[in-house]
Order: structure tokens, then C-alpha cells, then sequence
């Protein structure tokens, strides 16, 4: 059974337009230190599992976060408005798992600077989706 922070994973990196701008650059949970921008950065946020009677049906609802990083607001926009284009209302096998709808949860942006780092060149774009699969 495929993983599907691995088949998010293998969509990306087989996607022309996202692998050739961000050159490999795809990394899960977290950005490396001085890693290169731009990047993308893909998060397991939440999993909701659907139950019946007898147990386990193996229907999952997975959210998962992509943040895109560029040394401009607006690069980073445009690589996340890439990583929509990718997923939104995608369905079918997606890297060995059957995918039967994708769903927009939240897109929004922000800076990188937090209270240890101060950095004007480096903005993020968030997207969620929501990924529906059955892991049976």
C-alpha cells in the first residue's frame, strides 16, 4: 500500500512545470537550514479515518499542508498558485493510490520571519488540501 505523503511526494517531483522550478527542492515537515529557494515543503496535518459498525473501513480524509518558499511574495504565490493546479479537484491514481477527490481546506501567506529570524527574502504561500483515498 503507497503512503500518501509519498504519492504527494512522487506528484510533485513528476510534475514539469513545479520540478523544474524548484530543482529537486521538495522536502517534508520542514525546510533544511539554508536550503536554496524557491522549495516546497509538504506537512501530514490531520488524518480523520471513517468507522462503521464492524470496525475500520479504511476511508481517509487526509489534510495535508504544502508551503511554498521564494525570495519574493510574489514568486511565492505564483509556485503555490503551481502546486494548485497540481491538486485541486484531482482524482484517479495518484502514484499507486486511488485518489477519489482532492478539496482545497485553506490557502493563505505569510512571511518567514518569526521571533529568532528576521529575513525579507524569504516569503511562503500555504495551501491545504484535503486528500480522500481508502487505504484498503
Amino acid at each position: 500500500m503507497k503512503d500518501i505523503c509519498q504519492a504527494v511526494y512522487e506528484k510533485l517531483c513528476s510534475d514539469l512545470n513545479i520540478s523544474r522550478y524548484v530543482c529537486g527542492r521538495i522536502y517534508p515537515i520542514v525546510l533544511p537550514e539554508d536550503a536554496p529557494l524557491p522549495a516546497i515543503v509538504y506537512t501530514p496535518v490531520l488524518a480523520n479515518y471513517d468507522s462503521a459498525l464492524q470496525g475500520d473501513t479504511g476511508f481517509v480524509r487526509q489534510t495535508m499542508q504544502l508551503v511554498c518558499h521564494d525570495t519574493t511574495y510574489k514568486k511565492a504565490r505564483e509556485l503555490s498558485r503551481k502546486v494548485k493546479c497540481v491538486f485541486q479537484d484531482y482524482s484517479g491514481d495518484m502514484c499507486g493510490l486511488n485518489i477519489q477527490a482532492v478539496f482545497i481546506k485553506s490557502d493563505y501567506e505569510y512571511n518567514g520571519n518569526t521571533a529568532l529570524k528576521f529575513d525579507t527574502n524569504e516569503y511562503m504561500s500555504s495551501i491545504e488540501f484535503e486528500f480522500h483515498f481508502n487505504e484498503k
